[in-house]
């Protein structure tokens, strides 16, 4: 048995289905062609391409975007977020202190696994700024991982993401002490009189 398979119709009909069922309309329904039912499963698979691809699955819900970001971009957001030092970087990727700044200029790139690395130092940076840790630069160097620091890890090549978490919550522990303290309500204006020597006991003066 044959049959002609009709024309668009203008029949509402519910979402999202009817949008999967308009494209197949227009793309079988058009063309005028008869199609044997019985072959259904052989012209359908010429459909395929044609129908765009809905993943019911992942409808709503917040897939995670790959990160395209060049080396340059990398580096300049661990600067702005971290801000560590030209020679703390070139020591911990293992190259001098120019091929950073041609890194940094994007004259020159990386090397895959100091890509990687710095990478995982981007994606640490990322994860500071989200928490809005604003000390980020005094943890960078705090030996809490079995007395090894962020950059050690990132020299490594052993830097993951519970490391940053780690940190993250040591500095809200922190900024909650501070709070609690009451220092932060204090109206005293700030000073750096005990970097001097009359502050220290036992000084000349």
């Amino acid at each position: 048995m044959y049959t002609t398979l009709p024309a668009r119709r203008s029949m509402p009909i519910p979402q999202p289905v009817g949008a999967a069922v308009v494209v197949i309309a227009w793309a079988l329904g058009g063309t005028g062609s008869v199609f044997a039912l019985s072959h259904a499963n052989e012209w359908g698979k010429m459909l395929d391409t044609r129908v765009p691809y809905f993943d019911v699955q992942t409808a709503g819900v917040d897939v995670a975007r790959p990160d395209i970001r060049s080396a340059a971009e990398h580096l300049a957001n661990i600067r702005q977020v971290l801000n560590p030092a030209i020679a703390d970087l070139a020591t911990v990727f293992g190259v001098s202190r120019q091929a950073i700044y041609k890194w940094i200029g994007g004259e020159s790139t990386p090397e895959a696994d100091k890509l990687e690395r710095i990478r995982s130092l981007s994606l640490a940076a990322d994860a500071f700024q989200k928490a809005e840790v604003t000390r980020a630069s005094s943890l960078l160097k705090m030996k809490a991982f079995d007395g090894r620091s962020l950059l050690d890890l990132v020299a490594a090549g052993q830097l993951a993401p519970e490391h940053s978490q780690t940190l993250i919550a040591e500095a809200q522990a922190m900024d909650a002490a501070y709070s609690r303290s009451g220092l932060a309500k204090s109206k005293a204006a700030p000073s750096d009189d005990w970097r001097a020597e009359l502050s220290i006991p036992g000084s000349s003066e």
